[in-house]
């Protein structure tokens, strides 16, 4: 199965040093992270607000001062809370800059069992222990030496990531990888059915077309949905279609009526009516702030 429409596109760092720092500010209605994965081990840490960061079906409740660890392969979205702007770092880097030239024990002990989920870390980290405390203290600094291009900033980031890394395990514990098989199941059947959406979003879809993708019956779809999205999927449907929309607003001057058909919408008041729940602006007010803001745009990953 395809898994590309889910799978972010970003390439982070060069295959020389496979590691991005990101600093994202992002104003009340905008997501701040739309549902993806990637290969890529992430750190989120939260520097303004509070926000909800959904990863594999759980929702964490983040303020500022917190961080968030994506595994490898982990659907994950955001939003802020409260209506208030909302700012965060990201550390983004894959697990092979831990390998060397051979299978060390660094491999075969800590990363591939983290990766494959026989080793079970927290997601939300709180700095309300020593080894969390320490690890929130390296991602700033990580931070800081990207920022400023510190000299061999390279080697300091790699040290820093081995013992954030460290930290992390000493806040884990081993788990049996049988949940790993049932949760993989589950979320490669996910996949394919928002595949099938990212498809063919500017065309009809009935529920009953998702249930017979997903081999459910609609009532279990439905809920299969809420549990990996919090959403139904008429609303997961409904918020690509208005991401789609949203992106085109900014991109083009075509007409918000015929913006509103290409994305899948008939009808242009409830297209209107839904893209101001979800963005807090009328798609119109949604095009005269991109423009006046088009100095510095907003980055999402």
């Amino acid at each position: 199965m395809n898994r590309a429409m889910l799978k972010e596109k970003r390439t982070h760092g060069t295959p020389l040093y496979p590691v991005s720092i990101y600093s994202i500010a992002c104003v009340p209605e905008e997501p701040l992270l739309y549902l993806h994965w990637h290969e890529e081990f992430e750190f989120l840490l939260l520097t303004m607000g509070r926000a909800v960061f959904r990863v594999d079906r759980i929702d964490y409740e983040v303020k500022a001062g917190e961080a968030i660890f994506v595994n490898s392969g982990l659907l994950h979205s955001g939003y802020a809370l409260d209506c208030e702007p909302c700012s965060f770092m990201a550390i983004v880097f894959h697990p092979k800059i831990f390998t060397s030239g051979t299978v060390d024990i660094i491999q075969e002990k800590y990363i591939q069992p983290l990766i494959r989920m026989q080793y079970s870390v927290p997601v939300h980290i709180t700095p309300d222990t020593t080894p969390a405390a320490d690890l929130l203290s390296m991602l700033r600094e990580i931070h800081k030496m990207n920022g400023d291009s510190s000299s061999a900033h390279e080697l300091a980031t790699k040290g820093l990531l081995y013992l954030m890394m460290n930290r992390l395990f000493l806040l884990g514990k081993p788990t049996r990888s049988e949940r790993r098989s049932t949760a993989e199941q589950k979320m490669e059947r996910f996949k394919k059915v928002a595949e099938y959406i990212h498809t063919h979003f500017r065309e009809p879809i009935r529920l009953r077309d998702l249930a017979g993708i997903a081999s459910m019956s609609e009532g279990h779809v439905c809920r299969f949905f809420k549990e990996i999205t919090s959403k139904s999927p008429i609303e997961y449907l409904n918020q690509y279609r208005l991401q789609q929309a949203a992106t085109l607003l900014k991109e083009t001057n075509r007409k918000i009526m015929d913006i509103a058909l290409d994305v899948g919408f008939n009808n242009l008041s409830y297209f209107i009516g839904l893209f101001k729940r979800c963005y807090g602006l009328t798609p119109s007010q949604y095009r005269r702030r991109t423009i006046s803001a088009s100095s510095s745009p907003n980055i999402l990953f």
